[in-house]
């Protein structure tokens, strides 16, 4: 009715009861690819699948140098379609990418002059406000407009106080 344990079995339970057998190596990390690491970081600050699989999310790992990091991001209607805010710890893009065009603006956290969140019903309204032009986008995801404003009030603020983190002689 019952077999007895097999020499095999017996053979390999004294072997992973063995001190040596406990202590495996540690697990290899195996590094993620730069597409990889942007899409992770949208996904971080909020965006909505939905969002994740527009042209905007799939071309900005292009635009975006390797060493540096998302810290708040838009997707939204703007006045002439969908586009897409995205703020790093180096710059603010605006990036609106059609089939045969892209639309993409850079501005420096130096001509920031104010962000504005206004929120009315299910939707949403972020306006960057910059010393060259207003980028506003209209958006139903409110956890990442808050994420997004939240982060470009605190770079505005350390650019006010006169820190400047790439330029420090001091540390």
């Amino acid at each position: 009715m019952y077999l007895l344990p097999t020499s095999n079995y017996l053979k390999r339970s004294l072997f992973i009861n063995h001190p040596t057998a406990r202590s495996l190596p540690p697990k290899l990390t195996i590094p993620i690819s730069h597409k990889d690491r942007v899409m992770k970081e949208l996904k971080d600050l909020g965006l909505s699948k939905f969002s994740l699989t527009r042209s905007e999310s799939r071309y900005l790992p292009s635009i975006i140098h390797p060493d540096e990091h998302l810290g708040g991001a838009i997707y939204g209607h703007h006045k002439d379609g969908f586009a897409m805010l995205v703020a790093t710890d180096r710059r603010i893009i605006f990036l609106d990418k059609k089939p045969l065009f892209i639309n993409e603006d850079e501005v420096n956290y130096y001509v920031v002059s104010g962000v504005k969140l206004s929120r009315a019903g299910f939707g949403c309204t972020v306006t960057l406000h910059t010393r060259v032009k207003d980028y506003e986008l209209q958006t139903l995801n409110y956890k990442s407009a808050n994420i997004f404003v939240e982060y470009i009030e605190s770079r505005s603020l350390e650019h006010a106080n006169g820190k400047d983190i790439y330029h420090d002689q001091s540390g």
